[in-house]
């Protein structure tokens, strides 16, 4: 048998304490780590580094390594993305991760040998399967793993990855509403089986009891689910919940269902709002106080120095793939004006091939930045005419690597090289630079942990494991040895009571079975 201790949470002023249940005051508050594995790094220039690793996409050994050195850091979770492309080739210029995706269930369950305590998050999209089937594989992993297991929700549009699951489309703002049956009919799935249902009581003959046991009969507005899901329900009760997106229905859905949001919002102040936000929606929508963990994305890019690493981050942008010719561009004139280019301006995704130039760039700041070249330095009259995007983009280069119009430091390759490569907030500087930020971030509410990305690898995951957190770790902010064995256990969540369960069963008979289960 498994024990730990179960750490309840209350929120307050947007705050999340722990309790400990064995003592009357609340216990220091612990910020969480996860690690997002993508085979060559979370920069898209990473892998062409000399010293960085290319390893078998498709082999066990090199994620297992990688799992290895997050599990000896304490890390909450290892984190499986996914991405169904639909152009491989074209996507691969975005990330070279597309390229090599392994099916992330069949990657969790082979990784779950490999470890013991660490959490294992698994992507998958709701539209592209039905209830039934990613209930069997959520609870059977999560049985295999001892509990585990998280999903990740995502509903990223790609409507031409679509076309491989014979649909025209994602189906627009409807595959939210999916999603929260799917997600509905899934909890009740897992729950259809109650704990103390395989009596395998050789005497009687009754190997389960009928009481125990129930059939769904869902009709609604996406999914006919009738059945009971063949196994006792998972050890979790409900696989939490894992989900990034910050539109008006991606907070909804947070709010509603999810344990851990990983939206990174680029700055400490929008995090927090965003924090509170969602904290708020969660009260009013689930109708009682529960945490809800924001673990943002950061990419850390560490050095010696503070200088090593702005070296090491021009030389990470020097391997951007970009157009042909980065300073006018590869496309004719008449594509500036098209919906192509306006749809790939307006997107969060990266940047196309094509669109990665300074005459691109210039449209989207509003200067025209040809005259400039890559290596001109942009003159104050110049950065004059940019608009707001491009006041915004030198904020970014200015906070990142230290350089200014004032300065005459700043020239137009990084003004390229630092609107392609955007995405998660980046934290450059030594170790305890990078502790500093984490810290910072966690003190002020802007997030509850992270969901640490490497640059490149194996180098940038090596420092921080070996590096950054024994900073977190002697400042006390994160652990030093696991404390317990399950996903919800490393976050202090509860398990879920069962749906099903009678309502005049006694607590602290449902409490101990959940305890004989761990």
């Amino acid at each position: 048998m498994t024990n730990f201790r179960t750490t309840k949470y209350r929120t307050t002023n947007d705050r999340t304490e722990r309790k400990d249940p064995d003592m009357g005051e609340p216990a220091q508050r612990q910020l969480h780590l996860g690690y997002m594995y993508w085979l060559n790094g979370t920069h898209w220039g990473g892998w062409r580094l000399p010293e960085s690793a290319t390893p078998d996409p498709f082999g066990l050994a090199y994620p297992a390594q990688v799992l290895k050195l997050v599990e000896d850091a304490k890390f909450d979770f290892f984190f499986l993305g996914d991405t169904l492309p639909g152009d491989v080739y074209r996507e691969h210029y975005g990330t070279t991760h597309n390229a090599g995706r392994l099916e992330p269930f069949t990657l969790a369950s082979q990784l779950a040998l490999q470890s013991s305590k660490i959490g294992l998050a698994v992507t998958a999209h709701p539209t592209f399967y039905e209830p039934y089937i990613l209930a069997r594989l959520t609870a059977s992993l999560d049985h295999l793993s001892g509990g585990r297991l998280a999903w990740n929700v995502v509903l990223g549009a790609n409507d031409l990855a679509a076309k491989n699951f014979s649909l025209p489309d994602l189906g627009g703002e409807s595959r939210y509403r999916r999603a929260a049956e799917f997600i509905d009919v899934i909890r009740k799935l897992w729950d259809s089986i109650e704990d103390g249902a395989y009596l395998k009581d050789k005497e009687s003959g009754e190997y389960l009891d009928p009481s125990k046991i129930h059939r769904l009969e869902h009709q609604g507005e996406f999914f006919s689910v009738a059945g009971t899901l063949p196994m006792l329900r998972p050890p979790q009760g409900h696989v939490p919940l894992l989900y990034a997106g910050g539109s008006e229905l991606s907070r909804e859905l947070t709010a509603q269902y999810c344990d851990i949001n990983f939206t990174g919002p680029p700055t400490l102040e929008a995090s927090a709002e965003f924090n509170a936000d969602v904290r708020a929606r969660a009260l009013r929508l689930r109708g009682r106080e529960e945490p809800v963990f924001f673990l943002p994305g950061i990419t850390p890019v560490i050095g010696d120095t503070r200088e090593e690493a702005i070296d090491l981050f021009d030389r990470l942008n020097a391997g951007l793939p970009v157009d042909d010719d980065p300073v006018a561009g590869d496309q004719p004139e008449d594509y500036y004006t098209g919906e192509a280019f306006q749809a790939a301006q307006r997107g969060r995704a990266p940047l196309p091939k094509g669109a990665r130039s300074l005459r691109s760039i210039g449209e989207r700041t509003g200067a025209d930045l040809r005259p400039l070249g890559l290596d001109g330095v942009l003159t104050p009259s110049l950065a004059g005419e940019l608009n707001d995007v491009g006041q915004k983009l030198l904020r970014t280069i200015a906070q990142r690597t230290g350089r200014t119009v004032e300065a005459g430091t700043v020239r137009g390759r990084d003004l390229l090289h630092n609107s392609i490569g955007g995405g998660f907030p980046l934290a450059i500087g030594t170790a305890d630079d990078v502790a500093g930020t984490l810290i910072e971030w966690f003190e002020q509410g802007a997030a509850d942990g992270f969901n640490i990305q490497s640059p490149a690898m194996l180098d940038q995951l090596e420092r921080f494991t070996g590096q950054v957190v024994p900073i977190l770790q002697d400042k006390g902010v994160f652990r030093t040895e696991y404390e317990a064995d399950t996903f919800r256990g490393h976050f202090g969540l509860p398990v879920p009571p069962n749906q099903f369960a009678a309502s005049s069963a006694p607590a602290e008979a449902s409490s101990a079975g959940q305890e004989a289960r761990a």
